[in-house]
């Protein structure tokens, strides 16, 4: 668990760089521009404050679970690459079908969150339950977003105080979400309900 703890805290650390580098560029560019360009720089200025304030949300996240080790990172995944990582596991052998349904609407750390939990959730159907095929739904809801992994695999009920899935629940908990995974018939289904920042 400690070990997922940290990759969760590297990635975020990575996302909230990002954010910080975009909002200081923004800054920059609004006081070049103030005297020329006030409505421009104006807009400029309320970006960066947006930025500033998800960036802030994703660092009351981040507290708690930063750590430090020797660990390479590198750019960070988002929902955009979903399509790629079902390729990865349909080279492996895994049927999966991929809906997205609602407008998409996300910050970069909900949106790492969201693809790591479908990753940990697909591993999961392919290495424990050997599910030969599954399906990934996306649903946007106007205060939340709603993942479903529903496979074709064995039963294999856990709790948050197992090693399975225990990413997925702390991802969860991030966002102050559920997780709810369990037997369904024919198959097996993990549901994380993620709230979206206001």
């Amino acid at each position: 668990m400690a070990r997922e703890r940290l990759r969760i805290a590297w990635e975020l650390h990575d996302v909230v760089a990002h954010d910080l580098s975009v909002m200081t560029l923004g800054v920059g560019a609004g006081r070049v521009i103030m005297d020329k360009d006030p409505e421009r720089a104006r807009q400029t200025f309320r970006d960066a404050e947006e930025s500033g304030r998800r960036v802030l949300t994703d660092l009351r996240r981040m507290v708690g679970l930063f750590r430090t080790d020797g660990a390479a990172r590198g750019p960070q995944p988002c929902l955009d690459e979903l399509p790629a990582l079902m390729e990865e596991f349909r080279a492996a052998g895994l049927r999966v079908v991929l809906r997205e349904l609602g407008p998409r609407d996300a910050g970069a750390a909900l949106e790492l969150s969201s693809y790591r939990i479908v990753e940990e959730a697909l591993t999961d159907a392919a290495r424990h339950g050997r599910a030969r095929s599954a399906e990934v739904t996306l649903r946007w809801l106007p205060a939340l977003l709603e993942i479903a992994v529903r496979d074709d695999g064995l039963p294999r009920d856990r709790g948050p105080g197992h090693d399975r899935l225990v990413g997925v629940w702390e991802r969860a908990s991030l966002f102050g979400g559920s997780v709810a995974a369990h037997a369904v018939p024919g198959g097996y289904e993990v549901r994380v309900r993620l709230l979206r920042p206001a």
